[in-house]
């Protein structure tokens, strides 16, 4: 599918004057550099999530129109797919699309062999995406559902992200354990992505105390996505009692 059949190679006088280098990359294309590119990008969901996200349910709850939804042959769950669809496909056009393009150019531009061996880069790249999307998709409905102010719910996304890791700093500083890490998700996604593209973590963190298992990573972030759904789901049942 991608190699020399394809007549372009990273070997090519065209793909030379295509990346303006020479026969010696300045950088080598592998799972650390998509693993980075990922991480420049996340921001850049965070922010269309925490911005767009709550716009997308709070209008719904503000002008009760949840009840004119639900009234139709519409269910729960349904109606929080739909809305979760419309945040994944935007994030999904500024991460994992983005990636799986640069991923196939790079085989195709490198062929011999170079897609069959790094190939499982290219899942890591849709499982870490596919997470990182759940996660603040999920995070800023659930928030938007209780405080109904898009600001608000802005400002409480900022919260999750930028205060719970610093006091998880404080708990394990104070208690000397790594578990206040838990609630610090920012590191706990990072873990698993780490594990993803088979990059070691850290041992230790800043604190000096052991990183959290992998195991635990998971259950923070998998308890996390759960809590915000039942949220959401607690909060259209509500509605749907009403129209009742």
């Amino acid at each position: 599918m991608f190699g020399a059949a394809s007549g372009l190679s990273a070997d090519s006088t065209a793909a030379q004057a295509l990346l303006g280098v020479g026969r010696s990359m300045p950088f080598t294309v592998d799972n650390t550099l998509f693993l980075w590119f990922l991480r420049s990008v996340a921001p850049m969901g965070f922010v269309l999530a925490a911005w767009g996200g709550p716009g997308l349910i709070t209008k719904d709850f503000a002008n009760n129109s949840v009840q004119l939804y639900l009234s139709r042959p519409l269910s729960r769950m349904e109606y929080l797919a739909g809305k979760v669809s419309v945040m994944g496909a935007l994030l999904s056009c500024t991460t994992w699309v983005p990636a799986l393009i640069l991923f196939f150019v790079q085989a195709n531009l490198q062929g011999n062999g170079w897609l069959r061996e790094n190939y499982w880069m290219a899942g890591s790249i849709f499982l870490s995406c596919l997470i990182w999307i759940a996660v603040i998709s999920l995070l800023s409905m659930a928030l938007a559902v209780w405080v109904r102010w898009r600001i608000a719910a802005t400002a409480l996304m900022l919260a999750v992200f930028f205060l719970l890791p610093p006091m998880s700093a404080v708990i394990d500083l104070i208690l000397r354990t790594q578990w206040g890490s838990l609630i610090n998700f920012p590191h706990m996604i990072a873990i698993i992505w780490s594990h993803l593209f088979r990059i070691s973590a850290p041992n230790r963190h800043a604190g000096g105390f052991d990183v959290v298992p992998l195991w635990a990573a998971w259950a923070s972030v998998l308890s996390l996505c759960a809590f915000c759904f039942w949220l959401l789901h607690l909060k259209l049942r509500a509605r749907e009692v009403e129209r009742g």
